[in-house]
């Protein structure tokens, strides 16, 4: 059940949008747990061009939340993962 997957940190956009893409194609499990509107619309995109050029035309702050949901459902993941 041990993962060797880590995310990457985000301090601006780019970054944020470069985690997210990284997350999507790698597909872990706790993705699962990821319910908002942008994620569902980002994760039905089939490629990750599209996916980059949707993130891109998003604000900060839709893209900062989308981050926020993704890093919390990871923290709660690795805690899950961890505690046994």
């Amino acid at each position: 059940m041990k993962t060797n997957f880590r995310m990457l940190e985000a301090t601006n956009k780019s970054e944020a949008v470069k985690s997210i893409l990284d997350v999507i194609a790698r597909n872990p499990l706790f993705l699962n747990k990821c319910t908002s509107p942008l994620f569902c619309v980002v994760k039905s995109l089939s490629t990750n061009r599209s996916r980059k050029s949707w993130l891109n035309h998003c604000s900060w702050e839709d893209v900062r939340d989308l981050f926020i949901e993704i890093k919390t459902e990871y923290y709660n993941y690795q805690d899950l993962v961890h505690k046994f």
